[in-house]
């Protein structure tokens, strides 16, 4: 069989570049700082060798060997492990190793904790690093999990974001509100859009510093700040968007104050609640956080709701 012989830091690229030749029913194989990459078909431009790469487990899934797992991510090479239950920690390395031998380190993710809403972690396997770079929707994002919130699975709500976002054609810069790592801001920046990224989080500032350097998107200016008293003049953004569900609530008003249009996230039962505690819109659901709290979105004309909702 052939596969392409690719340097590690590399794969992301080569994948996205040859996906369609990429045969997916064989596990690749890591020598050294390189990868074997099985093929279905030789490409150009890249070293081709002979290879007998095992094939995958497919259809098997995480849950099958684990049981009480409510969900895991995949953050670069590091995986992130929600479970509902005390887990045997070996039994559970050894199992993300079969099925994502790129991993090189588990966590069990226990809670999001603090103002700053930093992952509470238990390390579970491979090698303790926090520090990774993976690539979401186009954009390399470094982030270290143990200094800042992650959640990869929000990727494709990122992408509907950015899009409708930029489809406005802001005249004005957009705020991302509370920007973490940056994930949001890059995308949107990669997209021509002016964008102040802020929060109160300064080693996440650093975080995203580091990806707008390795994506070369210098229209982004970040911020340190304190959202209850944002440094900005009214009305000084066409739209800000405010990812922060639990206390959406807190900081509407200030949101408002700077911002033409914002897009709000917020934690609640229904979209009736959320209503009742930011105002009238199309309160759409995005995202599960438990089995009775969700996570709604919608857009907010800020010159319209100043006696709406409560704060």
């Amino acid at each position: 069989m052939i596969c392409a012989k690719v340097l590690r830091r590399d794969i992301e690229d080569f994948l996205d570049k040859y996906k369609k030749k990429v045969d997916k029913k064989f596990e690749f194989i890591f020598e050294g700082n390189y990868a074997l990459v099985p093929l279905k078909e030789a490409v150009e431009g890249a070293e081709l060798v002979e290879c007998n790469p095992k094939e995958r487990n497919v259809g098997k899934k995480l849950r099958d060997y684990i049981k009480g797992l409510r969900s895991y991510e995949i953050v670069g090479d590091i995986v992130l492990v929600s479970p509902k239950v005390e887990v045997d920690k070996g039994e559970l390395y050894r199992a993300i190793k079969e099925l994502f031998p790129k991993a090189r380190a588990v966590f069990i993710r226990k809670r999001v904790a603090g103002d700053l809403r930093v992952n509470e972690l238990e390390f579970a396997g491979g090698e303790y690093i926090t520090e990774t770079v993976y690539k979401e929707n186009g954009i390399a994002l470094y982030v270290d999990i143990s200094k800042v919130y992650v959640n990869v699975t929000l990727a494709n709500e990122r992408a509907r974001t950015t899009e409708e976002v930029c489809k406005i054609k802001p005249n004005r810069p957009v705020l991302d509100a509370f920007t973490g790592y940056g994930p949001l801001a890059l995308q949107i920046a990669k997209k021509g859009c002016y964008v102040v990224a802020g929060d109160l989080n300064a080693e996440g500032l650093s975080m995203a510093k580091r990806s707008i350097e390795m994506n070369r998107a210098y229209n982004i200016d970040l911020v340190q700040y304190d959202a209850s008293h944002l440094p900005f003049r009214d009305k000084a953004f066409s739209i800000a968007v405010a990812d922060n569900p639990t206390m959406a609530n807190l900081f509407k008003d200030e949101v408002c104050r700077v911002s033409r249009i914002a897009i709000f996230y917020v934690l609640a039962r229904s979209a009736e609640d959320v209503s009742r505690l930011l105002g009238s819109s199309e309160w759409l659901r995005v995202n599960d956080y438990s089995k009775d709290l969700f996570v709604f979105k919608g857009s907010i004309r800020c010159d319209d709701v100043s006696s709406e909702g409560t704060s």
